[in-house]
């Protein structure tokens, strides 16, 4: 039987997490490969990550202690394995940290809180009105404020808060077509930054919105312990998130990923590929608006009532992904391309399986493995999950540049 494509990577990731280092000064960084070690593996004993690390035992013990002493890390019970001691297995606690997420865009904001292990434990989100983003800034702040309170529901009185991650698209594509001021550069002088900063307390990042889907399905979706991923992402407009060596690659302009402007021919002239291949045209064609309540449930209509326009969508725009996925796969090699996108997931499996059979009838002959191609998340709230792993990073993953000792 062969091994399913994420488990295989979690084995193989676990040679390329972060190393410790014994020498004086460092304990933070040592804190942060620990529980970056608890993260991939669930589950480990201190053994098992003095081994996975390789920091001597007296260090493992002292850094497993504060950790659990400060809430961030629980022990089960011993388990005795052959001769010898039992061993504490130790994990995340869920409820040792919190973090809230949002993705904005000019039809829809959508905002999660999640615990440390990157899990949604409350979700809100709501249409915009027409006018722009700034106008809409009270309606994006009530949503904030409806999911604000669930940590404390969980952890009393003084949950720990980690700050705010935000999602965006970039100012590229369909989403320079609204004439909005806020679809700007995506950097932290970005005045979304700045007024949410000020109404909640908290620190913000912004993220391409693409990549924060990237980054959850790292975390807890089909790419856990790939190094070398690339998530195509399908959603109002086309982009992808690009995990290089561990990092997302972000670009200069951090504009990596804007896989929509790629030109390509439709039959009569050279055209944006999101155009032939984004949720957009279908909404065209089904007479939908971005910003409509119910729009999943009159899409899950249209699929279940067999609607022709859906299954043309469909081929044509599996057509066109082919020729980009194989594009990915040549130019960076990647351990696995993620298709994912915020749609009903009808609609999902829909596209996939005209992916998988294009694929197959194009290239009878292909020679990468058949499961290369991944199946990610249809979930309308990934990209704010995503987005409200960066303040987790922020405050736990293992921070090289400044921490760790240089390597000849």
């Amino acid at each position: 039987m062969s091994q399913n494509p994420g488990q295989a990577a979690i084995e193989r990731s676990r040679s390329r997490i972060r190393a410790g280092t014994n020498i004086g000064n460092v304990n933070e960084h040592n804190r942060r490969v620990i529980m970056q070690q608890l993260r991939v593996n669930r589950t480990m004993s201190r053994a098992q990550i003095a081994r996975a690390t390789g920091l001597v035992p007296q260090t493992i013990s002292n850094i497993v202690e504060d950790l659990e002493r400060e809430g961030l890390v629980v022990a089960a019970e011993p388990v005795r394995s052959g001769r010898g001691q039992p061993a504490t297995p130790y994990s995340l606690s869920a409820h040792g940290a919190f973090a809230f997420g949002m993705q904005i865009d000019p039809h829809r904001v959508r905002a999660v809180a999640v615990n440390l292990l990157g899990e949604m434990i409350e979700g809100a989100e709501q249409s915009l009105r027409p006018g722009g983003l700034q106008a809409n800034f009270p309606i994006i702040l009530s949503v904030f404020h409806r999911v604000a309170s669930a940590p404390a529901s969980l952890v009393a009185p003084s949950p720990r808060i980690l700050g705010l991650g935000v999602a965006m698209p970039a100012p590229t594509g369909v989403h320079t077509l609204s004439g909005d001021p806020w679809i700007q550069a995506l950097s932290e002088h970005h005045p979304i930054v700045r007024d949410l900063q000020k109404a909640t307390g908290l620190e913000v990042s912004l993220h391409h919105d693409a990549s924060a889907a990237a980054v959850a399905e790292r975390l807890n979706g089909c790419a856990v312990g790939m190094d070398d991923f690339v998530l195509i992402f399908v959603g109002y407009g086309l982009g992808a998130g690009i995990y290089v060596g561990g990092g997302l690659l972000r670009g200069q302009h951090r504009l990596a990923g804007e896989l929509g402007l790629v030109t390509v021919h439709d039959g009569t002239s050279l055209v944006p590929l999101e155009t032939l291949t984004s949720l957009g045209p279908l909404y065209v064609r089904l007479g939908l608006a971005p910003n409509e309540p119910d729009l999943y449930e009159r899409l899950d209509l249209a699929i279940r009532s067999g609607n022709t326009d859906v299954g043309d969508w469909a081929a044509r725009s599996a057509l066109h992904l082919t020729w980009t996925i194989d594009a990915v796969e040549c130019l960076l090699d990647p351990e696995g391309v993620v298709l994912a996108g915020q749609m009903p997931e009808a609609l999902m499996s829909l596209l996939y399986s005209n992916v998988l059979n294009r694929r197959s009838t194009d290239n009878p002959s292909r020679t990468s493995p058949p499961l290369r191609l991944l199946r990610g998340s249809s979930d309308p709230f990934s990209v704010a999950i995503g987005a409200a792993a960066d303040p987790i990073a922020r405050a736990f993953d293992p921070d090289i540049p400044v921490m760790a000792k240089t390597q000849v």
